[in-house]
């Protein structure tokens, strides 16, 4: 019987499943989707697919002392994660030992460059970063009344080679290197890698800022990826065209600069990251490309 369970099994929990695999355990894997069911399936983990959004679909799932990595993005309506609320609910009749919860950097808002720890201020601007300010706090409600472990990662920017985006970099625009702020991410794999460091260390009840240390910029991501695949350079502009010239997905990126301080994961959870920065965790990207063609 699976002592883990992968509540949102998608980029990520492929990622994590393949980790397992290698260490030969098991885990139930939770999905909405009958795509990511058919890939996991494939690899032989058990499966189910149901509907977060549904609290009663999550009423058969045995959470009891279980060890809980949390993946299952919020709902893109309000500010709040009510997927997160019914899984919690589940959870309140059949306590977990540990939940991992994958929140994101941009809680901190726009830190204007600096470098930034967890004891840093909250400060959510968009939409997606308010839910996971609510999905941190019914976390940490839950955790303390029910008496149950947790580990939030706030995590930067998430690639591999799946995710790289080789198909639409004609119609990407970005912001002269020389005026781009930073920005941070990491590995899928290395993420996998925290994630288990995260569940399985002695002390719990912590939130770690998640990256590969190497903070670099969304004009250094786009520019290595189109050398790399020999395609032209995204078209760069100015900080002071931004506003009209780029889309309201790099717009997010371009108005929220910040360096995560990932000194506390490396103190207290010591992960060795295959991928300590961009070039290194494209140089992998492109080899897997590279087998599969």
């Amino acid at each position: 019987m699976s002592t883990s369970i992968i509540a949102g099994c998608g980029f990520l929990g492929r990622a994590l499943v393949a980790q397992l695999i290698m260490q030969q355990q098991e885990a139930l894997c939770l999905m909405q989707s009958k795509q990511s069911e058919d890939l996991i399936s494939a690899l032989g983990m058990p499966t189910e697919r149901l509907d977060f959004d549904q609290a009663d679909q999550l009423s058969a799932i045995n959470t009891k002392d279980k060890d809980i990595y949390y993946f299952a993005p919020p709902p893109k309506t309000d500010d709040s994660d009510q997927r997160l609320v019914n899984f919690l609910a589940r959870c309140k009749v059949a306590k977990p030992r540990r939940i991992v919860y994958i929140s994101t950097s941009g809680v901190y808002g726009d830190c204007a460059g600096e470098w930034v720890n967890e004891e840093a201020e909250l400060k959510p601007l968009t939409a997606r970063a308010k839910r996971r300010v609510h999905a941190e706090h019914c976390l940490l409600t839950f955790c303390k009344q029910y008496n149950c472990e947790y580990q939030i990662l706030r995590v930067g920017g998430i690639y591999g080679a799946e995710r790289l985006p080789l198909h639409r970099l004609a119609a990407i625009k970005v912001i002269k290197p020389e005026q781009a702020p930073y920005s941070n991410r990491i590995h899928v794999d290395d993420l996998a890698t925290v994630c288990l460091a995260a569940m399985s260390v002695k002390h719990s009840n912590e939130i770690y800022n998640v990256a590969d240390g190497s903070p670099s910029s969304m004009t250094d991501f786009y520019f290595s990826i189109a050398d790399r695949s020999q395609q032209p350079r995204p078209e760069a502009v100015s900080l002071e065209a931004a506003d009209t010239e780029l889309s309201a997905a790099m717009l997010s990126f371009i108005k929220e600069a910040r360096r995560l301080d990932i000194s506390k994961m490396q103190q207290q959870l010591q992960p060795i990251l295959r991928y300590p920065n961009l070039q290194a965790g494209l140089d992998y990207c492109f080899d897997q490309l590279k087998a599969k063609n």
